[in-house]
């Protein structure tokens, strides 16, 4: 133990010190005991700024390099149960390596071998939006596509593919459904009993279509799928003293029914649209025709899979033009039916009519 890096939880005893090889040599024992005897895909390392001191220095870079070439030399030995990560011939390990450095995730992606990491861009924009600066849409826009991230690199001849996850909730905030007003049901009115109002359940909706359909891990925290309300505060012992427990009960009632309905079909959507899942994401950017009005709009695509996404924040329906990229039929994939676009011309302005706090998914068939 001792001084090392950034060292932001002082306050609960001394930082681990990388500077020592024992220290070293202790976390990679660990990681090899994780990955043979437990078979884990992979990790997700916690507040990487504790242990970074850069992409050539002997904290965070170097165990996920020395993980990664643990991992290599296992499966050129055939050792048992290493072959899961090998995905063929010419192809990346599929190791798990996620580094939770909101600092700098595009920096740690691009400069170590990790594949995946957290990024609390998307969730900032959404709050942003959420709490009524309509000019963070544009922001959100662009962080739903991760602008700025590395899709891949190649370290020392290894070709790593590179990924963030995607959230508007996690362990470290409150519940979204927050931002749109709270109660409190403490007689005494503790602010650490504050919830979320669940008859605004509704708002989730076009933050949750966003979600599901963006480039990257989306990541669904606990109870998000129902609406649960718990809040947090930023600071304090409030933050990890409380017992907030996942109420099941929200899966059945009024508020819970609706939003688990449109996550289950939204990741249908997902699990059947490659081109969703692994495509290219284009954001148009244009404050006059859609985000002055509250709406954004965005495309997956490969090749002739086509899905545009259109998304209403507003109190009001609106009609927004737009000019299709490719001729043929559009099929609406929430509720379909009469929302199914016919025999729509390329390059040629049609009028799409997008619902407030919701959204449509049109997929050229």
């Amino acid at each position: 133990m001792g001084p090392f890096a950034k060292d932001y939880f002082s306050n609960f005893g001394k930082s681990t010190d990388f500077n020592r090889e024992i220290t070293r040599d202790y976390f990679h024992t660990a990681n090899h005991h994780w990955l043979d005897v437990y078979h884990v895909d992979g990790f997700r390392y916690d507040c990487v700024p504790n242990y970074w001191d850069g992409p050539m220095g002997v904290g965070y870079a170097s165990l996920v390099y020395e993980t990664h070439q643990l991992t290599k030399a296992n499966i050129t030995a055939g050792r048992p149960y290493w072959s899961r990560f090998d995905a063929g011939a010419g192809k990346p390990l599929a190791l798990v390596q996620m580094a939770e450095q909101l600092e700098a995730p595009e920096d740690v992606l691009r400069s170590t071998y990790s594949n995946s990491t957290w990024q609390n861009g998307t969730f900032g924009a959404a709050r942003a939006v959420a709490q009524g600066d309509r000019g963070q849409l544009a922001d959100l826009g662009l962080k739903l596509g991760l602008f700025g991230y590395p899709e891949r690199e190649v370290v020392n001849g290894d070709d790593i593919p590179k990924l963030a996850l995607q959230y508007i909730e996690n362990h470290d905030h409150e519940r979204f459904l927050c931002n749109f007003g709270t109660s409190n049901p403490d007689e005494a009115g503790n602010p650490l009993f504050a919830e979320g109002d669940r008859k605004r359940w509704y708002l989730l909706q076009p933050y949750l279509i966003c979600l599901l359909m963006s480039k990257g891990i989306p990541m669904l925290w606990q109870g998000e799928e129902f609406a649960e309300n718990h809040f947090l505060p930023d600071f304090g012992m409030g933050r990890v003293s409380l017992l907030r427990p996942m109420r099941w009960d929200f899966f059945y009632d009024e508020s819970g029914r609706p939003i688990l309905s449109l996550v289950r079909r939204l990741l249908q959507i997902r699990r059947r649209r490659d081109h969703i899942r692994q495509g290219t994401y284009f954001f148009f950017n244009d404050w006059d025709r859609y985000q002055r009005f509250g709406i954004l709009l965005f495309a997956r695509y490969d090749g002739a899979r086509y899905t545009l996404v259109a998304v209403n924040f507003g109190d009001t329906d609106r009609a927004v033009p737009f000019w299709f990229p490719m001729a043929g039929d559009y099929a609406e994939e929430l509720h379909g039916g009469v929302l199914d676009l016919k025999n729509i011309p390329a390059l040629q302005q049609v009028w799409l009519n997008i619902p407030s706090h919701y959204g449509r998914v049109w997929t050229l068939k």
